[in-house]
């Protein structure tokens, strides 16, 4: 009975942490939260660090962001994808990585989207790195031949419920918890406010789901998703309501976990508060983009890092020095229109990319470049072959890592071939699982478990979070210092 309660008291704390209180406080007191000693603020500085991903919703297509254009590659691109979404050679911007890539195929060029410009900027600088046909894996597969015969595979490929709840969670046992949470359940104690732990700037997310840590959902201008109902008609915090909610001076449990729950809420409200308006100007503001028809747009990816970034510049307010950030962004799962819609996601990511380290470097509190990785996930790749306008369900895709500890200028894993095997080009690509739809060669246990060992996780804190990784011979890709 006592363990069912306790299981019953978990839920309870775990489903109401996603509530708090739209308060709020005079700009005095927010300043004089940044009133510390610079020894105090260096502290946390200098051992802060922070993982933001951002997710590309809906599965993205990796090989219009990412081009081989090697002569072999690049004939075999066109062949695949037609005239309806093959980018135009002359448009797209070179990078060369540090490292030369010569496999089978031979030496390999690459170029990036012709809308990522920023990111190509970045790339250069060694600011910036991609990680080549990542996807959900439970073991190696080696090729197609493996794929087909008795290798373990993920349940529900191409599926994007099932590949979104599998790339987030990375534990086939425990797909209601996410690699972001797990990772916070270890590192919490490391922050003395433990509900700035793990936030969330797209709503209740499965990547944030820990199993003791607490999500904090915030909007995209840092205020708290509030609860309903606290002020009165005539818009005071003091109504009957907010007493009854928050009187610890009940005998039943789940009514005292309330009142506790609500009450922390609250007090982390008042926290948020303060540290969005002590950086309501002193963090540098995000220009427009350029959008894809060549007009200037605001860009809302832009924006939630900007919020991210006044978070950051707070993290000593705040009692934080482990934090992870989650961004969601929609509309990738381009069947049709794709030339448009996804050169102007891959317009809007490069920019807000490039301007969330300019930010970083930026900041009132000093330079946090080094202390904090942006990374990219997605539910899959898409098919190389195009369906007419777009591309269809795939699984393996490219990633950017972006930070001062990336090992940026390279291209990390094995960069595929860009055959597909049915296509009329008498090439045979040994990944194509079906309309080029690639067989990862990295797995997503290794790209979360090489940010974890960067974030400061212990090997057997990295074991516990991603059980499948004992199945790959390599555990940390190199692309983090």
């Amino acid at each position: 009975m006592t363990e069912h309660i306790d299981k019953s008291r978990r839920e309870f704390l775990r489903n109401t942490s996603l509530l708090s209180f739209a308060g709020s406080l005079s700009a005095p007191f927010a300043l004089n939260l940044f009133a510390m000693s610079e020894a105090a603020a260096s502290t946390y500085t200098s051992d802060y660090k922070a993982l933001v991903c951002i997710y590309l919703a809906g599965g993205n297509d990796s090989a219009n962001m990412v081009v081989a254009t090697d002569t072999p590659s690049w004939t075999t691109y066109q062949a695949a994808r037609g005239g309806s979404i093959a980018l135009p050679l002359a448009n797209l911007l070179p990078i060369v990585p540090n490292t030369p890539k010569v496999d089978a195929v031979g030496t390999r060029s690459f170029a990036l989207h012709p809308g990522m410009a920023p990111l190509q900027t970045l790339f250069d600088a060694g600011r910036a790195a991609i990680v080549a046909n990542v996807g959900t894996l439970i073991e190696p597969i080696a090729d197609k031949v493996a794929y087909r015969g008795t290798a373990q595979k993920p349940a529900s490929l191409f599926s994007h419920s099932d590949q979104t709840s599998q790339w987030l969670s990375a534990d086939p046992a425990k797909l209601v918890y996410g690699w972001g949470g797990r990772m916070g359940d270890w590192l919490k104690s490391s922050n003395s406010k433990q509900n700035f732990t793990s936030l969330s700037l797209s709503g209740n997310s499965g990547f944030l789901a820990g199993e003791t840590i607490n999500q904090y959902q915030i909007d995209s201008d840092g205020s708290a998703v509030s609860i309903g109902g606290i002020t009165n008609l005539f818009g005071s915090s003091n109504s009957p309501l907010q007493a009854i909610i928050t009187n610890t001076a009940v005998g039943n449990i789940f009514e005292k976990e309330h009142a506790a729950v609500m009450q922390s809420a609250i007090a982390a409200q008042a926290d948020l508060n303060a540290v969005m308006q002590a950086t309501a100007t002193s963090v540098l503001a995000p220009t427009q983009y350029t959008a894809y028809y060549n007009y200037l747009a605001n860009n809302p990816i832009a924006t939630q890092l900007r919020t991210v970034a006044r978070i950051i510049a707070g993290q000593s307010a705040l009692g934080a020095h482990r934090q992870v950030f989650f961004i969601n962004v929609s509309g990738f799962d381009t069947h049709g229109g794709q030339l448009a819609g996804h050169g102007d996601l891959m317009a809007r990511l490069a920019h807000a990319i490039a301007y969330f380290d300019d930010a970083l470097a930026a900041l009132p509190i000093g330079d946090m470049r080094n202390n904090v990785t942006l990374f990219t996930a997605s539910d899959f790749g898409r098919t190389f072959a195009s369906n007419g306008n777009g591309t269809d369900h795939g699984w393996g895709g490219h990633h950017i890592v972006a930070g001062g500890a990336v090992r940026g200028k390279e291209i990390y894993g094995e960069f595929p071939q860009t055959a597909v095997s049915n296509s009329g080009t008498g090439v045979d690509n040994p990944r194509d699982a079906g309309s080029g739809s690639l067989i990862p060669a990295i797995s997503v246990d290794q790209y979360a478990a090489t940010l974890a060992k960067w974030f400061g996780l212990s090997p057997t804190e990295i074991t516990a979070v991603f059980p499948n990784l004992a199945n790959f011979t390599t555990q940390d890709l190199g692309f983090m210092v």
